[in-house]
């Protein structure tokens, strides 16, 4: 069933509907070649090369996509992230990868290890306060995740245990909690949805943490 899903299906991780802002991030922030751990179909790179970017990419992924055409020029490489030797480049991308791996700080580690410039990072982050309030955050619906989201200080921990600094940090995706309001049961009479909203909507969280990372 899941080969099904994905060989028929795209909900979004085949192509991009949109582009999303840390895409662009990555055009600003990257220096040169890149390595982009948790490439999937590598999109990012479609998106650079449109952008007129013209260095080398290699593209790192845990499993190769069938029936899928990656783009010309990517230098594929799939296998364990963990335990794979990574190319020295000037950037490495840790886009949407670290809350799936058992040990982040070990990934973030070899990263610093073999980037010659800097590291970007992009990871959900993790709001207790929605969870208190009974909202769910989307990606916590997500099954291969092994971590449920970074809080701002679980990441300054990450970055210091593998010897790195934070030389830019963004929290990214502005959203309040009435997200989750189309996920409530229609039958749930519609006034009451409409005070649930009311409350809810006045408490604003930031959905995603994005940072670049430097060797200490």
């Amino acid at each position: 069933m899941t080969d099904l899903v994905k060989t028929e299906f795209d909900f979004g991780w085949k192509k991009w509907t949109v582009v999303p802002e840390f895409a662009e991030l990555a055009l600003q922030y990257q220096k040169g070649d890149i390595l982009d751990v948790g490439c999937a179909t590598c999109q990012l790179y479609q998106f650079l090369r449109e952008k007129g970017w013209q260095n080398n990419y290699y593209g790192m992924d845990c499993q190769k996509f069938e029936h899928y055409e990656y783009p010309k020029g990517v230098n594929l490489i799939i296998g364990d992230a963990l335990k794979l030797e990574f190319p020295e480049v000037d950037t490495v991308i840790l886009y949407n990868i670290l809350e799936h791996v058992s040990d982040p700080v070990t990934l973030l580690k070899k990263s610093l290890e073999v980037a010659r410039k800097n590291v970007l990072i992009y990871v959900p982050k993790r709001n207790e306060e929605m969870w208190r309030n009974g909202i769910i955050e989307f990606h916590q619906l997500d099954k291969s995740h092994q971590h449920c989201g970074f809080s701002k200080e679980d990441l300054n921990e990450i970055v210091s245990l593998s010897h790195g600094k934070i030389a830019s940090y963004k929290d990214m995706v502005l959203v309040d909690a009435t997200i989750g309001s189309n996920l409530w049961n229609n039958r749930i009479p519609r006034f009451i949805v409409g005070k649930l909203i009311k409350i809810f909507s006045s408490k604003k969280f930031y959905q995603e943490i994005w940072c670049e990372v430097v060797l200490k």
